[in-house]
């Protein structure tokens, strides 16, 4: 998985919660059990400025109004991200809001 950028989309709205988020995320990329792992990925998203966040650093409400692409990162990736500020190797998944 490493490497390689794919992009899906999921539909925040229809979600309750980062729970349901993750196990989404896991049916999407056949990664089932793999995201409740600790310390094996992380899950940051950016905004509409390009801005990189975890996914937990906002209630859940204002994380679907504000996620526009949201990143699988291995947490080795992620320590790398932070020491060289580039940007890491994920999976990636665009979200949508229905009106």
């Amino acid at each position: 998985m490493q490497g390689v950028a794919v992009g899906r989309a999921v539909d925040l709205t229809k979600l309750s919660g980062c729970d349901e988020l993750l196990k989404e995320l896991e049916e999407m990329f056949d990664i089932q059990e793999e995201l409740h792992a600790q310390n094996k990925w992380e899950i940051v998203f950016t905004d509409d400025e390009g801005d990189m966040m975890l996914m937990g650093d906002y209630p859940w409400p204002e994380f679907c109004n504000i996620a526009k692409r949201i990143f699988i990162c291995s947490s080795q990736d992620m320590k790398s991200f932070s020491a060289r500020t580039k940007s890491p190797s994920c999976l990636e998944s665009e979200t949508t809001t229905s009106t």
